[in-house]
């Protein structure tokens, strides 16, 4: 039996109204794109730790189109759409699988201290792509978590992912989804200093990390039906992966919270065939609603 945590969505009229997966995908990409296109045909970089120029309004585009996308399908749809937004009480065990990045990176920094390797300075946590590194790790680690994390999560798991997975389930929706994020990353390459140096060999690991970290936060979202756990999640997972700290010392702690994403996964997907071949309830899809309520309760 699996030792998971097990809560239940939110019911929300979003999975029994026709939505848009086309429309959000053209208008997420349109958004986001406008921003980050322009600056990388200026010939623009986009640094660690310095403001400008930046990619972080580009990240609010999925949650911008999920938003528009939600109105166009109706008020009720938006209401239900802004509602878990706001919906945040889910329980201190999903909480904890919710800062579980913040929670692998102290583990992996404790197994290199206590085996005398090298430590990443802490205000290298502070350098981030597109934020100055004087608003200290903190401010860093916020401005992430709230622009990036509710920014992207609002739209690929709040929106894209429900209105997949109605037709085609949760794991083929989780998959569609990874497909779309993947692609909307590519001006990125093209624009962001850490993107750039990118080798062509490590292109699939980072697409790979990528489908795992999509099947994590489907698991999460659907147990949840809640936005802010996924953008703590997503928020903290950059904050260990994406930080000049992470990518010091060869990469040891980007390749040890990479490690940590893709395992994460792995036994999510292996107790999905598990269930699946034992006729039992999919690990990754919405739990009853009646579950939701009592979680919702405590």
């Amino acid at each position: 039996m699996s030792t998971l945590p097990v809560a239940a969505p939110i019911s929300s009229p979003v999975d029994d109204v026709p939505t848009r997966p086309v429309l959000f995908v053209v208008l997420v990409y349109a958004i986001s794109w406008a921003w980050m296109i322009p600056l990388a045909v200026l010939g623009l970089t986009v640094f660690e730790g310095r403001g400008w120029p930046t990619h972080l309004p580009a990240l609010l585009g999925p949650m911008l189109a999920a938003l528009l996308c939600a109105a166009l399908a109706g008020r009720a749809v938006l209401r239900a759409l802004v509602g878990r937004i706001l919906h945040w009480r889910i329980g201190w065990r999903w909480w904890l699988a919710a800062v579980s990045p913040a929670l692998a990176l102290l583990a992996v920094l404790g197994g290199l201290a206590l085996g005398g390797a090298w430590l990443p300075a802490a205000w290298s946590f502070a350098r981030f792509s597109g934020i100055p590194a004087s608003w200290g790790v903190l401010g860093v680690a916020a401005v992430i978590v709230v622009v990036d994390g509710m920014g992207e999560e609002t739209g690929w798991r709040g929106y894209l992912q429900p209105t997949l997975q109605r037709r085609l389930g949760p794991l083929a929706a989780t998959g569609i989804v990874a497909a779309v994020w993947a692609g909307w990353h590519a001006p990125q390459f093209f624009l962001i200093g850490s993107y750039e140096n990118f080798a062509v060999a490590t292109l699939p690991l980072f697409l790979f990390g990528l489908a795992a970290g999509s099947v994590v936060l489907t698991w999460l979202y659907n147990h949840t039906r809640s936005v802010p756990a996924c953008a703590v999640w997503h928020g903290l997972y950059n904050v260990a992966g994406g930080t000049a700290a992470a990518a010091a010392g060869a990469g040891a702690v980007a390749a040890a919270i990479w490690t940590f994403v893709v395992g994460f996964a792995v036994v999510l997907l292996a107790l999905e065939w598990r269930a699946r071949r034992g006729g039992r309830s999919s690990v990754l899809a919405p739990a009853p609603a009646a579950a939701a309520r009592a979680l919702d309760q405590r």
